[in-house]
């Protein structure tokens, strides 16, 4: 079955090179495989296929699924990254995407996902140097924003629970005791500012 998947996938890839892209029923079939596969059995090619795909193009059945899908992968991928960055990071400017009130059920289809306090993402944010925006972009951290009439919107955050700065958060259920992930030894992740020309 998973060789027929991962044949008809690339036949569907190989059809559509011509276009703007694979055609509705490859890339539900992409969608499909990538939800029912392993992420350490993932064929690298339809991985990134896969994160090409515009999930509200998707049947409704998977698009949640979908994008929560893809935005493992986008944190898994992060969390490897940072690995080779090391403690010290020198984020550059991006875009990060907040996500609206539809956004809490996608981050509980994000295996190994957390959700975090306010004053545990604040206190990464001191202890990292970090502003929201790079937690964001160098980190795992996602951000849901739920309008709330008459009041400043609801703030949800969303950490995975392999991202290096989850051993703030745990220090700051602590009560600021220094945590037991031993990640980065003794260097807890910050953000640099870059040097002055």
């Amino acid at each position: 079955m998973k060789a027929l998947a991962l044949i008809l996938c690339l036949a569907g890839f190989a059809a559509a090179a011509d276009s703007s892209g694979p055609d509705e029923a490859t890339r539900i079939k992409i969608a499909e495989y990538m939800l029912k596969t392993p992420m350490d059995e993932a064929d690298p090619t339809l991985v990134s296929g896969f994160m090409k795909l515009d999930t509200a193009a998707l049947p409704k059945k998977l698009r949640d699924k979908a994008r929560a899908k893809q935005m493992e992968i986008d944190a898994i991928v992060k969390i490897h990254k940072g690995k080779k960055k090391g403690p010290f990071r020198f984020p550059t400017a991006c875009q990060p995407k907040r996500y609206g009130p539809e956004g809490v059920r996608i981050m509980g289809l994000i295996i190994g996902n957390e959700e975090i306090a306010y004053e545990e993402e604040e206190y990464v944010e001191l202890k990292t140097g970090c502003t929201e925006d790079q937690l964001m972009c160098e980190f795992s951290l996602n951000v849901v924003v739920i309008p709330r009439p008459g009041t400043s919107p609801l703030r949800r955050y969303y950490l995975m629970a392999a991202d290096p700065i989850m051993a703030l958060v745990a220090e700051k259920r602590g009560g600021g005791a220094s945590a037991g992930n031993q990640y980065f030894q003794e260097l807890k992740p910050s953000c640099q500012k870059s040097a002055a020309p």
